[in-house]
């Protein structure tokens, strides 16, 4: 009975702490808020990680709603984390569990979900194309008191022929259920080609770009490749080929070349070739051109050599800055327009006073942009001056295959399984969502006891109908 009693104190102490706790929270929210100017109406147009980090950011800062509203607009009702794209790509991930959803990230967020069309800096309105089930698509304006452009980037094909109708982007959703689709078809369909020629241009998958993205994407594809034709026999030795393409002098500039190096060897010690200093000329559904008059037999082309900013922004009656992205200030303001903000890829955020340039359009800048942006715009609802965005990134980290990768952090060279393991830590902790990281933990421990069982994700599930190259690319066109 005593013990009974005691449990029972116990239960009944660790309840009333949390209500205390949150009272006593509430009572400090809204004193910090008092100064807050009441009923405004926040904006956030775009929800990857930079828009995403501006709406969860504000919803901390203004829990109640009398400080005013947040919505947060997406053709998407998901948040996709991209650095984990690459590995959905090569079938170690669920697709979906890169995925968070938008409406499960705060109360506070209105999500609506459509394709923008507009935008009207002097009024600060946004016209956005909403379907209603059962119903033809509708133009709706929302405008805004304060109004965050965090549209994001497409994928870059500089105007190469063929490229954008027969290449694979890695940049949305759809691409990675795309690549990973069409690399397990193609395999498929090898085991009964029997021309020699056609078969080893299915078996020949050429990636794009050698920075992170480039990198991993292909040491994804090479590990699923290999791990499938090691299982099954399909291919004689010497057809099967991966291939790295880079114009530059070596891989992953952002690194130093001693890692840069490491990287190199580990892919070509897994049988990557690697083309550097090598342009591609154009492409077709069966060869891919590269310079000084070189074709490669293949039938898989995955692009990962460059972005640009969303096509919309081209359209905004603002300074644009050298890269094409929105022009602001060192505080993430749209110069010349009063209550508008841009960060991430499609803006260009000068350097710290002193420095030339503008940051890279990276997820570290991304998500740390949009919560400056979001502590400023309380802050001026607050009549107190912005800040300016200064970061300095503790480092970088990329996969050079399984088990395998290279980091540089805090100014140490780290690679091997210490990089591969640290690049998995870092990643799962930034990644949000309580549910989203059990998926991608059981889906890390299912390839490590089982190995990998690739299955690409139907992407009807997710509204998207784009299944080819030239769907996808169209797809992403329009927006």
């Amino acid at each position: 009975m005593t013990r009974n009693k005691t449990i029972g104190w116990a239960v009944f102490g660790g309840v009333a702490a949390c209500a205390v706790a949150v009272a006593v929270r509430k009572l400090v929210d809204t004193r910090r808020n008092a100064g807050v100017a009441r009923g405004k109406r926040i904006v956030v147009v775009g929800a990857g990680l930079g828009g995403g980090a501006v709406a969860q950011e504000l919803a901390r800062l203004l829990p109640d709603p009398a400080n005013g509203s947040i919505t947060l607009i997406d053709e998407d009702n998901f948040l996709l984390f991209t650095p984990m794209l690459t590995e959905a790509a090569g079938g170690e991930l669920e697709v979906r569990h890169v995925a968070v959803p938008l409406r499960g990230l705060s109360d506070r967020i209105q999500l609506v979900q459509g394709a923008v069309r507009e935008i009207d800096l002097s009024s600060r309105t946004v016209t956005v194309k909403v379907s209603h089930s059962g119903h033809d698509p509708e133009d709706r304006q929302i405008t805004a008191d304060h109004l965050v452009i965090a549209l994001g980037s497409v994928t870059n094909y500089h105007g190469i022929p063929g490229v954008a109708e027969h290449s694979l982007g890695v940049k949305r959703l759809e691409d990675a259920s795309a690549i990973c689709k069409q690399v397990l078809s193609r395999l498929e369909q090898a085991k009964t080609e029997s021309d020699e020629s056609r078969r080893k241009a299915l078996l020949t998958f050429v990636v794009a770009g050698g920075g992170f993205t480039g990198v991993e994407t292909m040491a994804a594809i090479n590990s699923l490749v290999r791990e499938q034709v090691d299982r099954t026999n399909i291919a004689a030795k010497g057809e099967l080929r991966t291939i790295l393409i880079n114009p530059g002098d070596r891989l992953l500039g952002e690194l130093s070349p001693k890692l840069a190096d490491y990287a190199t060897q580990k892919l070509q010690q897994r049988g990557v070739e690697i083309h550097m200093k090598t342009s591609i000329t154009g492409a077709s559904a069966s060869t891919v051109n590269i310079k000084p008059g070189e074709q490669i037999p293949t039938n898989t082309l995955i692009w990962a050599a460059g972005v640009m900013p969303n096509p919309i922004v081209s359209q905004l009656d603002c300074e644009k800055g050298k890269h094409g992205g929105i022009k602001v200030n060192g505080c993430c303001q749209v110069v010349e327009h009063e209550g508008i903000w841009a960060i991430g890829d499609c803006a260009e955020i000068p350097n710290p006073a002193g420095k030339p340039g503008t940051y890279a359009p990276t997820a570290q800048n991304a998500t740390r942009e949009g919560a400056l942006v979001a502590r400023n715009i309380v802050g001026t609802l607050k009549g107190i001056s912005p800040r300016p965005f200064t970061f300095r990134p503790l480092g970088e980290l990329a996969l050079v295959g399984k088990y395998s990768g290279v980091a540089r952090l805090l100014g140490f060279n780290i690679s091997g399984l210490l990089a591969w393991a640290l690049w998995r830590g870092v990643y799962l902790a930034k990644m949000p969502g309580t549910a989203t990281k059990v998926g991608v933990i059981s889906d890390w421990t299912r390839d490590l006891v089982f190995g990998r069982r690739a299955v690409p994700m139907n992407m009807h599930a997710i509204g998207s109908n784009a299944s080819t190259p030239a769907e996808l690319h169209a797809s992403t066109a329009a927006r």
